[in-house]
This record gives structure tokens, sequence and C-alpha cells, in this order.
């Protein structure tokens, strides 16, 4: 498995995985490092495209449009977009993460997941159900194990 951030290249690989969401909250683990330790236990051998930038020194970040940029060129090459949305208002209210689902809710490449019950996710969840006829998972585990399932072809 190879982990792409936002100052490595874009990779074009079938096999890539774009995880989108939240940044976790302050004080908890950090949802895409759940599901990349999970990924490399399966054996995973594609691409895992982590936009979190919290571990890239300040001098080696990318200027706020080259990270947006970054990401919607790393979710265009993605066979998988990946989305765990844990909002906690007003700190993490997740709206960019907003605009990137509704872009991509559409596709048949979309995994969408949040807390149970997480603040202001009930048209997000509606139109999940609408468009892709399946239920948001609730936990970083379902998540997981969704995501499992879409890589082994087992669900489109």
């Amino acid at each position: 498995m190879k982990v792409i951030n936002p100052t490595m290249q874009i990779q074009f690989n079938k096999k890539s995985i774009f995880l989108c969401g939240t940044m976790p909250h302050d004080g908890q683990p950090n949802w895409r490092n759940q599901v990349i330790d999970a990924l490399g236990r399966l054996g995973y051998d594609g691409v895992v495209y982590n936009p979190d930038y919290s571990n890239i020194p300040q001098s080696k970040r990318l200027d706020y449009g080259d990270q947006i940029l970054w990401e919607i060129n790393a979710m265009k090459s993605s066979a998988i977009v990946c989305f765990w949305i844990d909002r906690e208002f007003p700190n993490y209210p997740g709206l960019t993460t907003n605009v990137e689902f509704g872009y991509w809710v559409r596709s048949s490449k979309v995994l969408y997941g949040r807390p149970h019950n997480d603040e202001k996710c009930f048209y997000l969840d509606y139109v999940y159900r609408l468009e892709q006829n399946r239920e948001p998972v609730e936990t970083v585990e379902d998540l997981i194990n969704e995501l499992t399932k879409m890589i082994k072809g087992e669900q489109v």
C-alpha cells in the first residue's frame, strides 16, 4: 500500500481510495489512520490518498488553492471516495466536506458514514439513500468493513 499526502504527486491507479471527511476532534483517534492501519492489515496493495496535513510541517504544506486542487485531482483519480463525517459544532462543522459529498454522491464510487445521530447529517443521509440506495454506516469499524467489501468487489 502506498499512502499519498498533499506533498506528494498523484499516482493514477485503478486501486485507489481517497479518505474524505472531517478532521478528528481534539483528543479523538484519527479515523484516517484507523482506516489506513486496517487496510495495511488486510494486505491492500493500492493507493490511499490522505489529505490530512496535520503531520506535515508548516513549511512543506501546500497553499490553500493548491491543497484544493490536489484534493480534487486525487478524488477524480480514485476508485473509491470514502467519507467519514463526524461533526461537532461550532469547531468541526465539516462545511468543505458537504461540498465534496454533494459533488461525488451521484457517482458509484462513494462510501459514506457518520456517527449515529451526528449533528446536521439528515440531508446527507437522505441524499445518500436516494442516490446510492444504501444506508450510511455509523462507526469507523463499519466504514472499514464496507470499504473492504468494495475493494473485494462484493459491493459496487
